[in-house]
């Protein structure tokens, strides 16, 4: 069962670790694969990445997939200058 978080407004420094909790209780939360929609994100930023690399990396520590939907194109073009479009978008 996939269960899907809606994530919305942006990450900045004075909200990370609120954004990051959330993001983190919904894969301890999960019982199969986890969806995270970044759609209504109202930007992206280096943050963003960052909060997304603790996700991926909290469910693969508990043996659970990661799946991140609705990526902007300025989020994938930071994803891609960081190397982790194959890690955090199962692209080459």
């Amino acid at each position: 069962m996939t269960e899907t978080t809606m994530l919305e407004g942006a990450i900045t420094f004075e909200n990370f670790a609120v954004m990051r909790g959330l993001g983190e209780r919904q894969v301890d939360g999960a019982q199969g694969e986890v969806e995270i929609d970044l759609g209504r994100l109202e930007h992206a930023n280096s943050l963003t990445v960052s909060a997304m690399v603790a996700w991926f990396r909290r469910a693969q520590k508990q043996g659970k997939a990661v799946r991140f939907r609705n990526v902007s194109g300025a989020l994938r073009k930071i994803i891609g200058v960081s190397g982790l479009q194959g890690v955090l978008l199962g692209e080459k």
